[in-house]
């Protein structure tokens, strides 16, 4: 883990998590190969009782990759650990999922616009990548 995500880390497990809680999460899973445990913090929006989590450079990242299938995480937010099931979901293959939850993430982060390119909108739900988190 680099320094700073071990920083925020360790931010959001503590009494002063407000400062990022309402943003960024810890991410706990199992390595698909290896099955060791990882922890990285991700910005992350809540949509009913699910997480949304966008995958923003998503070719300079591996992380996600782990969620091709659906697998069993923990997702820390506001300090409590909720388990949850993942799954990948990559806008080029799955146009019609992926833009509903695409939408929600940008109205909550107008500015993650801009991870998503400059085309008009259908073709922007088909680049995009996100990580969509529901209750086990």
């Amino acid at each position: 883990m680099s320094a700073g995500n071990f920083v925020v880390s360790r931010v959001l497990r503590s009494p002063l998590h407000r400062m990022l809680s309402g943003s960024t999460a810890l991410v706990r899973y199992a390595g698909r190969r290896s099955d060791r445990q990882f922890i990285t913090p991700a910005q992350y929006v809540e949509s009913g009782a699910d997480i949304i989590i966008l995958v923003g450079h998503a070719e300079a990242k591996t992380w996600w990759r782990n969620f091709r299938n659906d697998r069993d995480l923990d997702v820390l937010v506001r300090r409590t650990w909720l388990p949850m099931t993942a799954r990948a979901v990559v806008g080029i293959d799955e146009p019609e999922t992926i833009a509903p939850l695409l939408d929600a993430y940008v109205k909550r982060f107008p500015k993650a616009i801009r991870l998503l390119g400059d085309q008009p909108d259908e073709t922007r739900a088909r680049g995009g990548g996100v990580v969509w988190c529901r209750p086990r």
